[in-house]
């Protein structure tokens, strides 16, 4: 087993154990749709969500807020799980927010953490064909006018390159009721990097749906529609 998952997380939360009394957290919106934004969700709250994609695929993820600014969860992708296909089955992958500073009326909110969870997972070479995000920081607040968030980050996932990608991320809301997505992922070498657009329906006030499109536009790939239905609630 991959013992640096384990370590990283162990590594963070050491770090943060002494800020976890300075209760700071929110309802926004905790991910676009690849890419974290500075949201979390309340303590005593949790995300549950499946997301549809292609080749069958259902990624289910459940997130926690476990400390005011600490938000905790995993990760679980089953590739061909729809259709007659032998299904592939990826580890669980961890994930870990933490978010130590809200913002101010110069400053930006900022939260790191790790995401281990990738896409496409590949059973013969035992890693993601998307990699996943692995350690990230990321800076958000509102800008211009209400309703519109912008977030910008950084984030390393191979330890052996030390390679740095950035993302960055927006998204509008309109009255709690739709959101419109746009983040552009994975810049390093801009032949690689990814637009994805989509929209976000709220249902009812737990419950949402997301449609969205991914990597649109990119030269030599196909472009990804993916379906996604979250539900938000407290304990």
């Amino acid at each position: 087993m991959n013992k640096k998952p384990f370590a990283v997380l162990t590594a963070l939360l050491i770090l943060v154990m002494p800020v976890l009394a300075f209760p700071e957290s929110g309802s926004e919106a905790t991910y676009v749709i690849d890419t974290p934004t500075v949201g979390m969700l309340d303590y005593g709250g949790y995300d549950l969500n499946f997301r549809l994609f292609s080749e069958g695929g259902i990624l289910t993820r459940l997130d926690f807020g476990v400390f005011k600014i600490v938000n905790l969860g995993f990760g679980w992708e089953l590739t061909n799980a729809i259709g007659n296909q032998d299904i592939t089955v990826a580890p669980p992958a961890l994930f870990l927010k933490v978010k130590p500073f809200s913002g101010g009326m110069v400053l930006p909110a900022i939260a790191f953490g790790y995401d281990g969870q990738g896409y496409f997972y590949d059973k013969t070479l035992s890693s993601f064909t998307q990699k996943e995000r692995g350690i990230f920081v990321v800076f958000g607040r509102e800008f211009f006018f209400p309703g519109l968030e912008m977030n910008f980050g950084a984030n390393m996932n191979d330890f052996r390159t030390n390679t740095v990608f950035g993302f960055a991320n927006m998204n509008f809301n309109i009255e709690d009721k739709l959101y419109f997505l746009g983040e552009y992922d994975n810049v390093n070498y801009l032949p690689d990097s990814r637009i994805n657009l989509g929209m976000r329906f709220f249902i009812t006030n737990d419950l949402s749906l997301d449609l969205a499109g991914r990597d649109l536009g990119a030269a030599g790939r196909k472009s990804e529609r993916i379906m996604r239905i979250a539900y938000r609630s407290k304990f």
